[in-house]
């Protein structure tokens, strides 16, 4: 989303000169506008080139549902991927309206949006397994997250509950209201009780080291001036992700 990814370029110092500098394999490849369906078409045919390019693909939003198109391009170039994505709420959709319209595009089924996209790449069977981790929200804990939920729930932030995914290739996807609103105050559905900043670059750092991440996203940033450091936090997490 354009309002998101100019406030992290401007307030985080790992866009600019540390990373032309530190980083010569970063490329910022620019910024996606236009309606939700433009965004969300445009998403799938940058991830689809910066693929061919030989690049691994991150995005930056606002909305969650940014994830969608990327980790669905990410899958059909991947077999056998794993969603992984560190996020206070399930995105199930199950607790919502479902007759809510949403910001579908090319390749997106009506009324997909940052509620439910995980529900609908689910049922799409594209993915080896979908990992949350995280979620704390209330409505994670209604009677409707029972034992048919398509999401595998490790509560705590911490890779100690991530070895079965040791050796996988992975789309991360990091929601930063998994974080403390202590920390990220600027994001749009913040939950009390949430991780700290180093819980969640370790576990970050744990899935680099140790899985074969192809792609990532990092969404829920909401531009503040007020609160600078959360672009920091945000790209910071990304190049621990990332390696070089």
């Amino acid at each position: 989303m354009p309002r998101a990814a100019a406030f992290v370029r401007r307030w985080s110092a790992r866009i600019g000169p540390w990373t032309r500098e530190h980083r010569p394999s970063a490329v910022d490849v620019g910024v996606l506008t236009g309606g939700a369906a433009d965004v969300i078409r445009g998403a799938s045919e940058v991830t689809a080139r910066v693929f061919a390019a030989g690049y691994v693909p991150v995005a930056v939003g606002c909305d969650h549902t940014v994830s969608y198109p990327v980790a669905m391009t990410a899958a059909r170039r991947h077999q056998d991927l794993t969603y992984v994505y560190l996020d206070a709420h399930l995105d199930l959709g199950l607790h919502l309206d479902h007759d809510r319209d949403g910001p579908a595009g090319a390749g997106a089924p009506a009324g997909v949006h940052n509620g439910n996209f995980v529900a609908a790449m689910a049922a799409g069977g594209a993915f080896r397994e979908i990992v949350n981790v995280g979620a704390r929200a209330w409505t994670t804990y209604d009677d409707v997250y029972g034992a048919g939920c398509p999401v595998t729930i490790v509560r705590e932030v911490d890779p100690a509950g991530l070895s079965a995914l040791r050796g996988r290739k992975v789309h991360v996807s990091l929601d930063i209201d998994v974080l403390d609103p202590v920390y990220v105050p600027n994001t749009g559905s913040r939950e009390p009780f949430g991780a700290t900043p180093e819980q969640v670059v370790n576990v970050l750092s744990w899935l680099a080291d140790h899985c074969i991440v192809v792609s990532a996203d990092v969404s829920e940033v909401l531009p503040d001036p007020a609160h600078r450091t959360t672009a920091e936090i945000a790209m910071r997490c990304a190049h621990e992700l990332v390696k070089e």
